[in-house]
């Protein structure tokens, strides 16, 4: 996630890190119920979600539903 966030295709991606732990509001807002959990919006809308992934590609395809 870190190359990817420097990747300049990228470069109007917003991220926010939540704490799983400390910040239950927000995981319970967003729905996430499971740590490394990444959420892609595009303005208001919730476009994919993807949990526990490590793949470099699948990984890109949530960025790339962010634009």
């Amino acid at each position: 996630m870190d190359r990817l966030s420097t990747d300049p295709r990228f470069a109007k991606v917003k991220i926010f890190r939540l704490d799983y732990d400390k910040q239950k509001d927000a995981m319970r807002q967003l729905k996430v119920t499971e740590r490394a959990t990444l959420v892609a919006f595009k303005g208001k809308a919730e476009k994919t979600r993807s949990t526990g992934e490590v793949d470099p590609n699948a990984l890109r395809k949530v960025f790339e539903a962010a634009l």
